[in-house]
């Protein structure tokens, strides 16, 4: 058994050698979760249900995203970026944010890594070509928590928790600046996720148990949804553009909502408490990290039921598809 041990900033890394904690190479597509609690990323196997691999991937591991040969995960609480080579299934040098302060959001667009740092009130941007961040604006609003970004890079949308809002950033071709422009919501505005056809935003105010829905056009917002929950903070369409997903953190079921009507169609009990979601791009399934009892659950989109469940993961939470 190979051990390597280092300190960072006043934290112990343990990496042991990729080959203990994998026994079969990255499956195409695959599916990675990260385990807050087991400081690892899990790779899955989406058509056999099975944990392939699982590499160590630091503290507190929240969201991934991933270009298809490497995943980048946001350790939260931490200024730093860890990187994961798919293939090998082990660390590579990880994305240094000093000066920038903690990370948790991140996207990728144009072959770039965009991420949220919560205290520095900034949105970043890191270009894996060059190895340096080039670009970081600031938000002016306090703890940007999670963002999308547009293929073509000339849009970004950022929740921000305090005191609840989303930020447009738009990149204007006439005056070659960027405006943003800010639509209050709710007290701690977490989760967000745009429409299929690009016109409405969803975003989960988690202190005041709402959704508030905002035409992108406009960017004003069109309706509220009061949720029977009362710790929802990730939300997510189906491919399709039918529903909408709503996780609930303290308690065991999924909300659906019909996206046109905004009315509940349906709530799945999943067995516990729910963060992060990820849907098959082929529209079939939804795999829910079901944190508070370690699965992920996997959702038939078609019968809106619970078809199957992996496990053991630990603290299971931000997830993201290859292909």
């Amino acid at each position: 058994m190979r051990l390597m041990i280092f300190i960072l900033t006043g934290f112990t890394f343990i990496l042991l050698h990729s080959d203990i904690l994998s026994a079969q190479q990255t499956p195409s597509p695959a599916l990675l979760v990260g385990e807050k609690d087991g400081a690892l990323l899990a790779i899955v196997d989406p058509v056999s249900l099975e944990i392939v691999a699982r590499v160590p991937a630091n503290p507190n591991p929240h969201e991934v995203a991933s270009d298809g040969k490497y995943a980048y995960v946001t350790n939260s609480g931490l200024q730093r970026i860890t990187v994961i080579d798919l293939e090998a299934q082990a660390q590579v040098e990880g994305i240094d944010l000093k000066p920038l302060s903690a990370v948790h959001g991140i996207w990728m667009a144009g072959g770039n890594i965009y991420f949220a740092n919560e205290t520095s009130r900034t949105i970043s941007r890191y270009n894996p070509g060059s190895g340096e961040i080039d670009w970081v604006l600031g938000t002016g609003q306090k703890r940007s928590h999670m963002l999308m970004v547009t293929e073509d890079e000339s849009s970004i949308i950022a929740t921000n928790m305090v005191p609840g809002s989303v930020s447009f950033i738009e990149f204007d071709d006439e005056s070659r600046d960027w405006e943003i422009t800010v639509v209050e919501t709710g007290p701690r505005a977490e989760g967000l996720d745009l429409s299929p056809n690009g016109r409405e935003l969803w975003v989960t105010n988690v202190i005041e148990s709402t959704i508030s829905i905002i035409d992108v056009g406009s960017k004003q917002i069109i309706d509220t949804i009061d949720l029977p929950t009362n710790f929802s903070n990730r939300l997510k369409f189906t491919p399709d553009g039918q529903y909408v997903f709503v996780a609930e953190l303290r308690g065991t079921e999924i909300a659906v909502y019909n996206a046109e009507t905004r009315e509940l169609v349906k709530r799945i009990d999943v067995g516990g408490g729910s963060e992060g979601m990820q849907m098959s791009p082929d529209g079939n399934r939804a795999f829910i990290a079901v944190s508070t009892i370690n699965t992920v659950a996997v959702i038939d989109l078609q019968t809106l039921q619970v078809t199957d469940t992996i496990g053991e993961f630990n603290n299971p939470d931000g997830m993201a598809w290859v292909e």
